[in-house]
């Protein structure tokens, strides 16, 4: 059945096609009919991504592409505190504002505020973009574009309050997880601006300083590891519980790769992950540093630059390593299509039972099948290739 939202709960979807029917109705009957002409000549472009870390790594391909596309142009990202320093220092990037989206904030979880809402409207407002972007399809950003009084507010419709839009990309939801996010993140910008052919790069871009390299050098010195050791990262966690492998198999996983090769292991994550890190201490005879909670996102990305694997879930972390071009082990859970936000790197593997209930998009599962399906034999089946590949290729 064709599907005009992205919403999965009739409520939802009642509510938007209401509120979308007497919006065009009465504001922009006409936008669904309204061509493109996103002139080359634009001065100030924001593009607004106020979700998770991997959301805004996935439209650093378009940025670069935009960057292009509108060399001449002043370009500003909206991000959320918890993302900005994914974005920062990014050379296709001129300005970075940070609003903090209540709808996303799983670090402080305060709820959503008017002042701040309204303060950072008025920042927008004095900016005076030209054209504004949303890659999400996020019903809020239009409104965040439309407050903020920007020319030109080119999105989907598909998430609803399309009608506040000037300019609508097409966008077919029913094959949404059919293709990767950043494939259709590409897609958006290459339906705007000069139609001229621009080689198109899908990967993940993120920069990090001398200082930050250093922070991680003395960190592995210090822990007893070298440049010509086997640098296996691992991250059990996510953001959601719904895509955490069991940590029991973590623990038996990596006990089962150091008894077969002499690698070294750091365990990545958040603070609010330092519970899960202490029981894998526990739970594995696996000897490993823990980096949790002792790394900025910059930091992180340094120490994959270093590591010559990755194994964890579907996660903002996972997307780090893609973004460093690190071989990566992806134990995937429901939550998602690997196909919509799988690693896209050169040396890849995902590990992934198909049940019926998934896709689910939820954030906590009762009986989580689709990952406790994933047995400790694959995972370590798949990671002992990568490894066995990496220490054939080096000296």
């Amino acid at each position: 059945m064709s599907r005009r939202y992205v919403y999965t709960k009739k409520r939802y979807v009642l509510l938007f096609f209401i509120v979308d029917f007497f919006g065009f109705l009465f504001y922009r009957i006409f936008s669904f009919f309204k061509k493109l002409a996103i002139e080359a000549a634009v001065k100030r472009i924001v593009v607004v991504e106020l979700a998770h870390l991997g959301d805004v790594l996935a439209i650093t391909p378009a940025l670069h592409l935009l960057r292009k596309k509108f060399p001449q142009s002043a370009i500003t990202v909206i991000v959320s505190p918890w993302t900005k320093e994914a974005i920062a220092g990014n050379p296709d990037v001129d300005e970075v504002l940070v609003y903090r989206a209540s709808w996303f904030d799983r670090e402080t979880k305060r709820p959503f505020s008017f002042r701040e809402t309204k303060a950072f409207i008025k920042i927008i407002r004095a900016k005076a973009f030209d054209l504004g972007i949303d890659l999400r399809g996020d019903a809020r950003t239009i409104l965040l574009m439309w407050f903020g009084g920007i020319k030109k507010r080119i999105g989907y419709v598909y998430a609803g309050a399309g009608f506040l839009l000037t300019d609508i990309i097409p966008f077919d939801v029913n094959l949404r997880q059919e293709k990767h996010q950043i494939a259709h993140n590409m897609a958006f910008i290459e339906a705007i601006g000069p139609r001229e052919s621009i080689n198109s790069d899908l990967r993940m871009r993120i920069f990090f300083s001398e200082e930050d390299r250093q922070y991680i050098n003395t960190f592995l010195r210090s822990n007893g590891i070298t440049e010509s050791d086997f640098l296996l990262v691992v991250h059990p966690g996510s953001g959601l519980a719904s895509k955490c492998w069991p940590i029991e198999r973590f623990a038996e996983l990596l006990g089962r790769i150091t008894c077969a090769y002499p690698v070294k292991i750091v365990v990545v994550g958040g603070a609010q992950e330092k519970e899960l890190s202490l029981k894998l201490r526990v739970l594995t005879k696996a000897v490993f540093v823990d980096a949790t909670g002792k790394t900025t996102v910059k930091q992180l990305a340094a120490l994959m630059s270093s590591c010559r694997l990755f194994i964890g879930s579907d996660s903002g972390v996972m997307h780090i390593a893609c973004a460093s071009g690190v071989p990566v082990v992806a134990i995937w859970g429901g939550h998602n299509k690997p196909a919509h936000w799988g690693p896209l790197v050169e040396q890849a593997t995902v590990i992934h039972k198909e049940i019926e209930c998934s896709p689910c998009g939820l954030a906590t599962c009762g009986h989580l099948s689709c990952l406790k399906n994933i047995t400790v034999d694959e995972v370590a089946q798949e990671a002992f290739k990568h490894i066995a590949r990496d220490k054939q290729m080096r000296p």
